[in-house]
């Protein structure tokens, strides 16, 4: 008995437009030709789409920034979701070489709450480091269209690749009390 592998129009298309809003902000070399296939048979072959949906989601397994995760989908835009993933991916390329650049590796350590001492690895340091960068800027965008109080995102990059951030600044009254 043959299993049922087609998928709706709204699903795949939601599941699409991850797919090329990545593909528009990163450059993957030839793995893009063979996702591009796969999404253009996948329009034409809807009895077939979680087949095509398979083979796209395991080339983006070997990716650090991809767009495709397991759990709860977020409800961010998906450009502004991708930037995101592209910043943490920065991120941890970053700290990694940070971690492994002369004796950073001794000087680094976790925070007392999370125990102290010293990172095992670079992966363990760059990956902390990475999701802290999402969480933040994904919190900036929510203040930004939420219009809260805070450090506020809208997404803007400037032409070194750096995201533009309305720093929200608290001025701190100093005490003038003689006593």
């Amino acid at each position: 008995m043959a299993g049922d592998y087609s998928m709706d129009d709204e699903s795949w298309n939601k599941r699409k437009s991850k797919v090329m809003t990545f593909l528009e902000t990163n450059d993957i070399g030839e793995m893009s030709q063979v996702i591009e296939w796969n999404i253009a048979t996948g329009d034409s072959d809807s009895a077939n789409r979680k087949r095509y949906w398979t083979s796209i989601t395991t080339l983006f397994g070997m990716l650090p920034n991809s767009p495709i995760t397991r759990g709860r989908e977020t409800d961010l835009p998906d450009d502004i979701n991708q930037l995101i993933l592209n910043l943490e991916a920065q991120a941890v390329e970053n700290y990694t070489t940070l971690y492994n650049t002369g004796n950073m590796s001794s000087l680094i350590e976790k925070h007392g709450k999370s125990g102290g001492g010293l990172y095992e690895s670079a992966e363990e340091y760059a990956k902390l480091q990475g999701k802290a960068v999402k969480t933040r800027y994904t919190r900036y965008y929510r203040n930004h269209t939420k219009n809260r109080e805070g450090h506020k995102w809208d997404g803007s990059m400037d032409e070194n690749g750096a995201p533009i951030v309305n720093w929200h600044i608290v001025e701190q009254m100093e005490a003038q009390e003689e006593e």
